[in-house]
């Protein structure tokens, strides 16, 4: 630890004009070079700040990962024009559609799902028991697309973006007071560090500089207490979580009401076609 102590000296002698260059960055830096070697006594952060600090960031990857999880939600997803894809299909079929040179929107699965089997409707037949199930099935999973759509707009504006706003702004201030009161819990260490290693002459100018720092620690950590405190009380996440659960049973109602229509239909058409199968092929 001597020859630490002695590099350490030699170190702050010989880049005297640097040190002066880069402030109190070149202090932190050889504080922590220190405390690596665990030769340096480290001022500890106040339990309240502690606690606090782990709820906090408790808060903030949980709102990490409802970002990265609802992605599925996101507008980014691929665009079609819907209209465009399956104007000609129902026009050929005698059903009344909007201009195809609509603007374009996000194609959902849904809707994938709808045009997969309306395509296929039309050279089955509709007057054949699987066409006309397979166009009333894509008719109704294309509504169930629609209201897909609607709901992932929703959680996207309502969800998605107030989180990353908070990700950006709150949090993002949040961050910066936490790495400020390391800077500073570093700062006022190395003072410390100073006292200890001061001759005579040097004790009274040092210890203002020790004082001053624990000035700005304490501020420090206070600011940094005030912006991780407003961040675990804010009703920002609660309200998200109230939006995505809205969107959610919005959805989930009226396309299990678009599909209990449906059921009926497709069931009796089943019959029908179980009718027609054993007549055609008796046992």
């Amino acid at each position: 630890m001597d020859k630490f102590a002695k590099f350490t000296q030699n170190v702050s002698t010989s880049w005297t004009p640097f040190a002066n260059k880069v402030g109190s960055s070149f202090t932190q830096y050889k504080q922590m070079a220190t405390e690596s070697l665990g030769s340096a006594q480290v001022t500890e952060l106040p339990r309240d700040y502690i606690e606090l600090e782990a709820r906090y960031e408790a808060v903030r990857r949980t709102v990490q990962s409802l970002v990265r999880q609802s992605t599925q939600y996101s507008a980014s997803q691929a665009s079609f024009d819907v209209q465009a894809q399956l104007a000609t299909l129902t026009t050929r079929m005698g059903k009344q559609t909007r201009d195809a040179s609509g603007p374009h929107e996000v194609l959902t699965e849904q809707h994938e799902m709808g045009r997969t089997a309306l395509t296929a409707a039309e050279p089955i037949g509709l007057e054949a028991p699987l066409g006309a199930a397979l166009f009333k099935f894509g008719s109704i999973e294309t509504k169930v697309g629609d209201l897909r759509r609607t709901h992932n707009t929703h959680i996207q504006r309502s969800f998605i973006s107030p989180l990353q706003d908070m990700l950006d702004t709150s949090m993002g201030l949040a961050q910066n007071a936490r790495k400020h009161v390391q800077a500073m819990r570093l700062t006022l260490d190395a003072r410390k560090a100073a006292l200890q290693g001061a001759n005579a002459g040097q004790v009274d100018g040092v210890r203002r500089e020790v004082e001053h720092a624990e000035d700005a620690f304490v501020e420090a950590v206070s600011e940094g207490m005030r912006v991780m405190r407003a961040v675990v009380e804010s009703p920002v996440l609660v309200a998200c979580v109230g939006e995505i659960v809205k969107a959610q049973k919005v959805f989930y109602k009226e396309a299990a009401e678009l599909l209990a229509e449906l059921e009926p239909e497709i069931e009796e058409i089943k019959v029908t076609q179980d009718a027609l199968y054993r007549h055609d092929n008796p046992m």
